[in-house]
């Protein structure tokens, strides 16, 4: 079976990706009678390649590492936008991994429903579309006939909606608690250690997985965009991040951390959904926990979920210190579950 993909987005999730792909070849060709060809690579300003043959993913990494573009790649470049790159491919499936935008979950929701519409299965790891518009996409894919999956969403290569959809069958989840974000996560671990919060962060950026601004992460923003993704999909919120109770990490004095760790407790950013008459209700605070809590030892780049079931009763799932591998072994993991419904004629 070979299955033609077309990624959206060649960052460093996608690139790693791409040397996934090529790393396990053999593997899938000899385990899974499987060979993966990438047809179409789309950036917003690196440039972007379309090909009724396989891109050499190779050459394309190789570029991206020496000159920081694929403009050179040869007569495979294009200037057409991704929607009628989408139109005019003949893949199969569509790989979303553009830049989040935090305020709309656009364009990559743009990208999913022409995707879609086109007759492709989609794979994001990008939390927007879930965040904004997770009922509307599910919906066309239904109709449409095609596979949508979204593990790297949330807490990178961690398996959390696989895990509830495979399972855990006839749970209902009744609650979410989770230390989301990594970054305001390391900063708070890291003025515990004697930081100050402006150089705890100047480190995360050193270390490349904070951004130059980090609002989001310090404000709350991402971790409510996690937190609405997962009770969109686990508890049917049909939430946006907009409509989160959110206080993020700004305004945690090193005072503040010192007095907590005086009275044996350590402050966390921790986003929850709970169940309310009205529906499901989203918050991101700043919570103070003691050692009794399953996230005191959730420390650094760290996350953790736990989800609150009726029958099952509340399962806890730590990742320790991901990196970008794990983000896109999500994406991966997530092709084989569309191959395998697409050989069981299952959607």
């Amino acid at each position: 079976m070979i299955l033609r993909l077309a990624l959206i987005g060649f960052g460093n999730v996608s690139q790693e990706l791409a040397r996934l792909l090529r790393d396990k070849r053999d593997w899938l060709i000899r385990s899974k009678g499987l060979d993966v060809e990438v047809h179409l690579i789309c950036t917003r300003s690196k440039g972007s390649l379309s090909s009724k043959k396989p891109i050499d993913l190779e050459k394309a990494l190789g570029l991206m590492k020496k000159e920081g573009t694929l403009k050179s790649y040869g007569p495979e470049v294009t200037d057409l936008k991704p929607e009628e790159l989408l139109s005019k491919s003949d893949a199969d499936v569509m790989v979303e991994l553009s830049t989040l935008n935090i305020e709309s979950g656009q364009p990559a929701r743009n990208h999913i429903r022409a995707a879609m519409e086109n007759g492709m299965d989609v794979i994001t790891a990008n939390k927007g579309p879930i965040a904004f518009a997770y009922d509307e996409l599910r919906n066309l894919a239904r109709s449409r006939g095609v596979h949508f999956r979204f593990e790297g969403t949330v807490m990178d290569g961690t398996p959390i909606f696989n895990m509830v959809e495979r399972t855990l069958p006839g749970c209902e989840v009744l609650g979410l608690t989770g230390v989301l974000n990594s970054t305001s996560n390391f900063i708070l671990t890291q003025m515990s250690a004697g930081m100050s919060m402006e150089e705890a962060t100047r480190e995360a950026q050193r270390r490349g997985f904070a951004e130059s601004d980090p609002s989001y992460d310090i404000d709350g923003w991402d971790a409510a965009a996690k937190i609405t993704a997962l009770a969109n999909v686990l508890m049917d919120a049909q939430a946006n991040p907009t409509m989160v109770q959110r206080t993020g990490i700004r305004n945690v004095r090193c005072e503040d951390i010192r007095e907590a760790a005086s009275k044996g407790k350590k402050i966390k950013m921790i986003a929850c959904a709970r169940p309310v008459a009205e529906g499901v209700r989203l918050t991101v605070s700043t919570d103070l926990i003691g050692t009794d809590h399953p996230f005191w030892s959730v420390d650094g780049t760290s996350s953790a979920l736990t989800i609150r079931t009726d029958l099952m009763g509340d399962l806890t799932i730590i990742e320790n210190n991901p990196s970008i591998t794990q983000t896109a072994y999500a994406v991966f993991s997530d092709l084989l579950l569309i191959v395998e419904g697409i050989r069981a004629g299952t959607v």
